[in-house]
């Protein structure tokens, strides 16, 4: 009997510890934020997490970068880039497995392409110097979709479900459609900024309609 007494104890323990042990891995909505490196620059997410299924993102990236790619010394001219990457991007996550989901959502582009061929240096044409200001430059900017729908599969957690911190990694491609080219120019060049030669660039990137997403994201659970 006091064996029966003691198995019986023993066992609803067990079924009590089980209990708690079920309670504490439930999963609970909640809310968090993130920080994020993507192919859109560096940012910042909000993140709501519905079910263990479903979760949104509401987030911005951005980075700016400018670049001398080369020099002309014979022509005492330089070529520059400068670059402005940047979303605002509502994202909507489905979890198929645990640890792999499906996304669908929607981005603010913000990107912004241009390239500058500008002269530095003053030349002399017979007894004439010609400067810079005068020849003037020459400006080459492509400008994708700023409404750009977007779909990916994702690997980790965008949000912890019991836990504080969480690990994801997004990989997909965001629809920009043909970027739109605008060529201007000014001083002597001005006349190489012809609409002949703005459809000809234009038709250089008709083809460029994808922009592929990459996304490291590190996130913290609020509540």
């Amino acid at each position: 009997m006091a064996f029966s007494n003691t198995y019986s104890q023993e066992a609803t323990m067990t079924d009590e510890t089980s209990d708690v042990s079920l309670k504490t891995k439930k999963f609970t909505p909640g809310w968090g934020i993130g920080i994020k490196a993507s192919t859109f620059g560096f940012g910042a997410d909000v993140i709501k997490s519905f079910n263990q299924n479903f979760t949104l993102r509401l987030g911005g990236s951005y980075m700016k970068q400018d670049i001398k790619i080369s020099t002309f010394d014979d022509l005492g001219g330089s070529a520059f880039n400068y670059t402005t990457l940047g979303s605002i991007s509502l994202i909507f996550d489905y979890y198929i497995f645990r640890s792999v989901y499906i996304s669908a959502g929607a981005m603010y582009n913000m990107t912004k392409l241009e390239f500058e061929s500008q002269a530095e240096e003053s030349q002399t044409i017979g007894n004439i110097e010609i400067s810079p200001e005068t020849i003037g430059s020459v400006t080459y900017t492509l400008l994708p979709n700023e409404i750009c729908p977007y779909l990916g599969i994702g690997f980790g957690h965008t949000l912890s479900r019991n836990k504080l911190v969480a690990f994801n990694f997004d990989l997909g491609a965001v629809y920009q459609g043909s970027p739109k080219v605008k060529l201007d120019a000014t001083g002597m060049v001005t006349p190489t900024a012809n609409p002949e030669q703005q459809q000809l660039l234009q038709e250089n990137v008709k083809d460029w309609k994808f922009y592929p997403f990459m996304n490291f994201q590190l996130s913290f659970r609020i509540f």
